[in-house]
């Protein structure tokens, strides 16, 4: 049997950055003490601990947000299949109007397997039922990829900027006073 990822690999390193900011932030919680520097990025915050605090922060939050996003999108997509079994169970076609179950009980009871049947047939209405399954799983993938990359667009593309605006606006402020 395969084992097959829920996570994609991007989200998996997402949730590593996530459980590295998460750790620090709770450590920091817990211990209720505010480092005065951040070594991986060489900032000292001697003067004002806070500001790494309310950083970590903010760094936390965002990847939660991402992470809880794409996440919950990735558990959609590896859960497809019973959610579309669940939709066809119903699905009739529009010849007969049949579901495939009944389509299934007819066969049993008329022993008919032929291709040979005339319009309006069992054959017929299997074949509608499985061109709305086709639409229907081509529906879900067009609507999952475009929320994906809505999500995405949002938070690797226009986060980045506007978080680079504000953070270039206030160095620039703190720089010129």
């Amino acid at each position: 049997m395969n084992h097959q990822n829920i996570l994609s690999e991007d989200t998996n390193k997402i949730k590593t950055k996530l459980f590295v900011f998460s750790g620090v932030s709770l450590f920091i919680g817990l211990a209720e003490v505010l480092p005065t520097e951040l070594s991986v990025i060489g900032l000292n915050f001697e003067q004002n601990e806070k500001i790494l605090g309310w950083f970590l922060f903010s760094i936390t939050v965002f990847l939660l947000i991402y992470f809880s996003t794409i996440a919950s999108l990735n558990v959609v997509r590896y859960f497809k299949d019973y959610f579309i079994s669940k939709k066809v169970k119903t699905l009739t076609g529009d010849t007969i109007g049949l579901t495939y179950e009944e389509i299934g009980e007819m066969y049993d009871r008329e022993e008919q397997y032929s291709d040979d049947e005339p319009r309006g047939s069992l054959n017929d209405e299997a074949q509608d039922i499985q061109r709305k399954i086709k639409a229907l799983e081509e529906r879900f993938d067009k609507n999952h990829l475009t929320f994906y990359n809505i999500i995405e667009i949002i938070f690797n593309y226009i986060t980045p900027i506007v978080l680079a605006v504000v953070s270039i606006g206030y160095l620039y402020c703190f720089l010129t006073h």
